[in-house]
C-alpha cells in the first residue's frame, strides 16, 4: 500500500450516498478539532474558472499550472494532458491536515468504506482494502456493517481506524 498519510476513501455507486455521508461526517470531525481535507473523483472535466475572465484567459494560453487566489482561498489548476494525475500525487498536494477523506477512487489500493443503499440495485464492491460497509439495511458479509444514517458511528469508526492502528 502506498504512503498516504491519514487517508480513507468513501466509495460506492452513484446514488449510494457518498457525498451526503461525507457532508455529515466532515463537520463532526471538524467539531472534534480535526483538520479535514477532501479529494473527490469525478468522471467529468473540471472547470474552476469562468470563461471571459482574465484568469481564465491566462490559464487557457497553454500554462500547465495556474493558481487562482483571493484573500480567503486559492485553487491550483494543473493540466495533465494524456497523463492523469495518480492518487499519490493528488494526496501530496495537501498540507497541514489531519485526515484526508477521498470520495471515489474505488479501484485504488487505499482503505475504504463502501456505501450501499437498498434503493441502488447493484452489488457492492469489496476488495482487500475494504474496511467496512455503510448500509441502510442488514447485510450478510464478513465486514463490519455501519449505519449509513448514523454519521457519528462512521466518525468513530474512521477515528479508530486512522488513529488507533
Amino acid at each position: 500500500m502506498m504512503n498516504i498519510k491519514k487517508t480513507l476513501a468513501i466509495c460506492g455507486y452513484s446514488g449510494s450516498g457518498k457525498t451526503t455521508l461525507l457532508a455529515k461526517v466532515i463537520p463532526l470531525l471538524v467539531e472534534q478539532g480535526f483538520k479535514v481535507a477532501t479529494l473527490k473523483h469525478t468522471h467529468h472535466d473540471v472547470e474552476l474558472d469562468i470563461p471571459g475572465k482574465d484568469s481564465y484567459k491566462l490559464h487557457k494560453t497553454g500554462s500547465l499550472q495556474t493558481i487562482l487566489a483571493c484573500d480567503n482561498r486559492y485553487a491550483l489548476i494543473c493540466e495533465t494532458p494524456n497523463k492523469p494525475a495518480d492518487l499519490q500525487t493528488l494526496i501530496n498536494q495537501f498540507s497541514d491536515v489531519d485526515i484526508i477523506l477521498v470520495e471515489g477512487f474505488k479501484d485504488e489500493q487505499i482503505p475504504k468504506i463502501i456505501c450501499h443503499r437498498s434503493s441502488v440495485k447493484k452489488p457492492f464492491f469489496i476488495d482487500d482494502f475494504t474496511l467496512a460497509i455503510a448500509s441502510d439495511e442488514p447485510l450478510a458479509v464478513f465486514l463490519p456493517i455501519l449505519d449509513i444514517n448514523n454519521p457519528l458511528q462512521l466518525v468513530e469508526f474512521i477515528k479508530s481506524y486512522l488513529f488507533n492502528q
